[in-house]
């Protein structure tokens, strides 16, 4: 999947410990949102399902960002089964990143 890869190459060549620990971190939630996606039988309940797992520290501030992660596990649900494109997973990564960012730079 092309969001593993984007991950996986931040985390092996970022300069920012911070950057390339939280990539690695995602790594794991995508890998885990991926199993997820594949054993789902409709993208509703992978929302459902998937919301609450680690996305922000104890998933305390998770609620905050759900806007923007309901449609990054859809983009990869829709992959996942074969009808959406890797474009629209990257896509709606990084919008559900940018605001996360925003949120946890409001935790420090």
């Amino acid at each position: 999947m092309i969001l593993h890869d984007y991950l996986s190459n931040i985390a092996s060549n970022s300069e920012s410990y911070f950057q390339a620990h939280l990539a690695k971190e995602d790594l794991a939630r995508i890998d885990r949102l991926w199993g997820m996606a594949q054993e789902a039988q409709d993208s509703e309940t992978l929302q459902k399902d998937a919301l609450y797992i680690g996305w922000t520290p104890g998933d305390l501030r998770t609620g905050e960002i759900k806007q923007v992660l309901l449609p990054l596990i859809a983009a990869i649900f829709d992959v996942a089964k074969g009808e959406g494109g890797g474009d629209a997973v990257l896509d709606a990564w990084k919008a559900f990143h940018e605001e996360r960012i925003k949120v946890l730079i409001h935790c420090l």
